[in-house]
């Protein structure tokens, strides 16, 4: 297990051929396919996603990652500080001392696989701004709204890994910014009725 500053994190993710634009966002060129699916909250099923999303290639495919938190600092610090202590503590046991906001990755070999499951279910828990990199065609990007966007290079590896993770019902677009519009719509539709009243 290595912690990796923003500078390295963004060099391991060019390693990776994976673009990251001026605000860390991280992308492929020139077209990115995706879907979401939907966070739960209950514990044991954060449990399962994770370990999910480590084999979704199956059980013996897991060759080390990275796991970037972006946003970790959301919510009150009483109810977000266990998740912080819970990751430092892991980087302590291993030799590194430095904090999440000096070194905010985490990247994992392949024999790492239970400290990287720890990882990304204190990120999927605590709704965390994160992406996670293990795979060559495809990433992990997780919301704040408990979306988790699924990122692939290629048509076939899209198709593929929306069928792996069928059971979490994966949808085209994020079900967050269509229920905003929805709102917005019936909002829209209210203000014309009310003015011609």
């Amino acid at each position: 297990m290595k912690a990796l500053t923003t500078g390295e994190a963004r060099q391991w993710c060019k390693a990776s051929e994976l673009k990251v634009d001026k605000h860390d966002i991280l992308t492929y060129k020139p077209k990115r396919y995706q879907f979401f699916i939907r966070a739960p909250e209950e514990h044991r099923r954060i449990v399962v996603l994770a370990r999910s999303i480590l084999h979704c290639r199956g059980e013996g495919a897991f060759t080390g990652g990275m796991l970037w938190l972006q946003r970790w600092d959301i919510g009150s610090p009483q109810l977000t500080h266990p998740g912080w202590l819970i990751l430092e503590s892991i980087r302590r046991a291993n030799g590194d001392m430095r904090s999440l906001e000096r070194a905010p990755a985490q990247a994992f070999r392949e024999d790492e696989l239970v400290a990287c499951h720890v990882f990304l279910i204190q990120t999927i828990a605590y709704g965390w701004v994160a992406d996670f990199v293990s795979a060559t065609d495809f990433f992990f990007h997780f919301k704040s709204n408990r979306q988790i966007c699924c990122v692939t290079r290629s048509e076939r590896s899209l198709k593929e890994l929306k069928t792996i993770f069928r059971e979490w019902n994966p949808t085209d677009q994020d079900p967050m910014v269509v229920k905003l519009a929805a709102m917005e719509k019936l909002f829209s539709k209210k203000r014309r009725i009310s003015k011609l009243s």
